[in-house]
């Protein structure tokens, strides 16, 4: 008998007897049921959280109008009078309070955005808190209810935001902060399950840094039992989304479902983790599944031994081969991975750290190849997933000599790298060992300003060329921003030159709020800044300066008393190259320094 029949007869028994056995029925039944389980929980528990959230909305939709209704109060809020709207809610809010223990915020907001009152803070307002409150800014502009969880000087608590009219005219709103606690306890009272709050660590407050000490990735809690902290750990391991999960710990079986506290940008303050002890549900099965493991255990060390007799030497090779070939690539800091161009078949560990996934599988779920991560720039300088009807590995291995870039961002994080391809084929099957060079660091240095973190001149120049091209192209139109600080010298002399970088950095930073994504901003020169405006008529760019100019001028650059600007303002002309445009609105700052600077000229 030759060696591919033995192969071959080994094989089908394998497969006759594993097909045979049910060693593995109850195992797998088990597994499903643990999953239907784990779903029905999350599902229940979601669905807890939802009537919580709905009976607070309703709750306190209810409670505003007795509190409108309640002698004084509107008077008091038409006038703006803090003290006299205290004495009159004061009573008010302590019943609130008793009610429910986990009310810690109660405030009036004007029209205007300002706070009218805290009930719970009196000593604090007028302040423009619509400016820090997403929330606040939509209700004033809607005039309707708004409700969900967001942070403030009260901490993270869940808010309803009730409008409030006088004879059908809008004349601030009334809003509400639940503590996140409430959700704990009323969840633990609907379903039953044990809950605790985790904070992610961006909404820490000042008390909370000392409090919250232990979590998992960027959530952290406090005061949690030596064995929740185990549990939580066991939970988290390899579920960097953290899903809902089974978890069986020191003999005990929990259900562990996470509710995320979002607010009005869909970002996540917080999360609530329901804990619920199930354990025992699964004990009918265990002696049946351990007879199962028996069977089984006997089974594979028969069909080890025979598959050790026939192919133990060359398996042993084979392995250890493959075994170098993943160490080797799983040690190179490189991304490497193997494509057909769409799909992935193979990634080392470094694009799972990079990607934040710990298998192809998941990572193929949500997207079809690794392409989908490709960005263009200010120009023609980085990878596509298809460029002149080329698919990207294709267009690699044709222009192989040509150095490609790419540039790709996962959370906040962009990076740039250089690409690389090599092209196998075998048994009629073409395959791409693409490799990604992180070249972010170095990128930064040739294209950014190491003080203000903007663009600098080098970058600007081709970024300038490249739009240039595409106006005389398309027919499109651009202006440009050139900016000087006034009297930057005085502020170096008087300051010294650690106040003047300071200033510079925090006037970028103030530009680069005001101007929009597609604009493109540059460190021109010591104090001068430049800012590319794409598809902007003269007169949009004029009104964009005006604004920048009096954003400065009311910026606090302390202990700087105060900064101005003057701007020279230019549109380019058909045919003008970028040297000509660069001397006219070079022309036209001078001209504004001229006349008394802390102005714009076009």
């Amino acid at each position: 008998m030759n060696l591919k029949l033995r192969a071959q007869l080994i094989i089908a028994f394998i497969v006759i007897v594993t097909s045979a056995a049910l060693t593995f029925y109850h195992i797998s039944q088990e597994r499903r049921y643990i999953k239907e389980r784990t779903e029905r929980s999350s599902e229940n528990i979601k669905l807890a959280f939802d009537t919580i959230v709905a009976d607070t909305e309703q709750l306190y939709r209810f409670r505003t109008r007795v509190t409108m209704e309640t002698e004084g109060v509107m008077d008091a809020m038409k006038r703006r009078d803090s003290d006299a709207l205290y004495r009159a809610v004061l009573p008010r809010y302590n019943a609130l309070h008793e009610e429910n223990h986990h009310l810690i915020i109660m405030q009036f907001h004007a029209p205007d955005g300002r706070s009218i009152l805290r009930v719970h803070l009196k000593e604090k307002f007028g302040d423009d808190i619509a400016a820090k409150r997403p929330m606040l800014r939509e209700i004033h502009s809607e005039h309707k209810m708004v409700t969900g969880f967001e942070g403030g000087l009260g901490g993270i608590a869940f808010r309803v935001i009730m409008p409030i009219f006088d004879h059908g005219e809008y004349i601030g709103a009334l809003e509400y902060g639940v503590d996140s606690g409430y959700f704990v306890d009323r969840i633990k009272h609907l379903t039953g399950s044990d809950s605790m709050v985790l904070i992610h660590k961006d909404w820490f407050g000042a008390a909370d840094k000392k409090k919250y000490t232990d979590g998992i990735g960027q959530y952290y809690f406090s005061n949690v039992l030596n064995e929740r902290k185990e549990l939580i750990s066991r939970y988290a391991f390899k579920n960097p989304s953290l899903e809902p999960r089974h978890i069986d710990l020191e003999g005990n079986s929990y259900e562990i479902n996470p509710l995320f506290l979002k607010d009005a940008k869909n970002r996540n303050l917080g999360m609530i983790i329901a804990i619920d002890d199930v354990t025992g549900v699964s004990q009918n099965t265990a002696d049946t599944i351990i007879d199962s493991l028996t069977v089984t255990a006997i089974m594979l060390i028969v069909l080890w031994g025979l598959i050790e007799y026939t192919f133990g030497g060359l398996i042993k090779k084979v392995n250890l081969q493959e075994r170098y070939i993943k160490t080797i690539l799983d040690s190179q800091k490189n991304i490497v991975v193997v494509t057909d161009g769409k799909a992935l078949i193979f990634a080392n560990q470094a694009f799972y750290d990079y990607f934040g996934y710990h298998s192809l599988d998941k990572f193929r779920d949500d997207h079809s190849c690794i392409c989908d991560f490709f960005e263009s720039g200010e120009s023609d300088e980085y990878l596509q997933p298809k460029i002149d009807g080329l698919l990207w590995t294709d267009y690699l291995i044709q222009y192989d000599m040509k150095e490609q870039k790419v540039k790709m961002t996962v959370g906040e994080k962009t990076s740039i790298f250089t690409v690389h391809a090599k092209r196998m084929e075998y048994a009629g099957e073409i395959r791409h060992v693409v490799v990604f060079t992180d070249i972010t660091k170095l990128n930064q240095l040739a294209t950014q300003d190491v003080l203000t973190q903007v663009a600098n001149r080098f970058q600007f120049d081709n970024v300038l060329e490249h739009s240039i091209s595409l106006a005389q192209r398309y027919g499109r139109t651009l202006s440009i921003l050139l900016i000087d600080i006034d009297f930057f010298k005085e502020v170096n002399d008087t300051y010294g030159h650690l106040i003047g970088d300071d200033v510079l950095k925090k006037l970028a930073h103030t530009l680069n709020e005001g101007i929009r994504k597609s604009d493109v901003i540059a460190r021109w020169g010591g104090e001068e800044f430049v800012i590319l405006l794409p598809d902007s008529e003269l007169s949009s760019a004029l009104k964009l300066a005006e604004t920048l100019r009096a954003k400065v001028a009311e910026t606090d650059f302390e202990p700087v008393v105060k900064i101005t600007c003057s701007i020279g303002v230019a549109r380019w002309n058909e045919g003008e190259n970028s040297d000509q445009l660069l001397k006219r609105v070079d022309e036209k700052l001078y001209t504004a320094k001229e006349n008394g600077r802390n102005r714009v000229v076009s």
